[in-house]
C-alpha cells in the first residue's frame, strides 16, 4: 500500500481522484455508459472519445494531467 503522506501533490490528486472514481462509477455509468471519462479534481469530463474528454480536461485544467478511464456499460462482465 502507499504511505500517501510521502507522495507528491500531484500524485496525491490523482490518488484522491482514483477514490472518489471508484465510489462513484456507478452513478456515472447510470447516465453515462460506455463513454470516456477524465478526472481532474473530482471534475469530470466526457467525450466520445478519449480525446475528447482528455482535451476537455487539459482546457480546464492545463497543467495538470487527467486521471482516464472508460465508463463501461451496464452488460459488462469484469473477470
Amino acid at each position: 500500500m502507499y504511505n500517501i503522506d510521502i507522495m507528491i501533490p500531484q500524485q496525491k490528486r490523482k490518488h484522491a481522484d482514483f477514490e472518489w472514481l471508484n465510489k462513484n462509477i456507478h452513478k456515472l455509468q447510470a447516465k453515462h455508459s460506455g463513454k470516456f471519462i477524465a478526472v481532474v479534481n473530482k471534475q469530470v469530463n466526457l467525450g466520445k472519445t478519449a480525446i475528447e474528454a482528455y482535451q476537455k480536461s487539459k482546457d480546464q485544467f492545463p497543467d495538470q494531467e487527467p486521471l482516464m478511464d472508460v465508463i463501461p456499460s451496464r452488460e459488462c462482465l469484469l473477470l
